[in-house]
């Protein structure tokens, strides 16, 4: 499943970063929501970690980020995490508008 806007359990913020980093949105989900590919805040206060592993047994979920590092939580529970802002591409042409 793909973390979005609509699924969160919690949307809390948004935080701006100086490009060329994206902004993102700092949301909740629920653990069985989170996919390879997705941010999460091991530190809800910190940066996000791309989520590269995530294995499910005995009830707990454990997610492994970008730095190989591993992170138990209770399967059932919400996990801090983060929607980035959309890429703009700001060299791209505005459209043209018939009238």
């Amino acid at each position: 499943m793909c973390l979005t806007r609509a699924n969160a359990a919690a949307v809390l913020d948004h935080q701006d970063n100086a490009p060329p980093a994206r902004g993102y949105t700092r949301t909740q989900h629920h653990a069985g929501y989170l996919s390879p590919g997705d941010l999460w805040r091991p530190d809800p206060d910190g940066q996000p970690h791309v989520v590269t592993a995530i294995s499910r047994h005995h009830g707990r979920i454990t997610l492994v980020d970008q730095y190989g590092r591993t992170y138990p939580y209770p399967a059932d529970g919400l996990i801090p995490t983060a929607l980035p802002d959309p890429l703009i591409n700001p060299s791209a042409p505005a459209p043209h508008l018939h009238g």
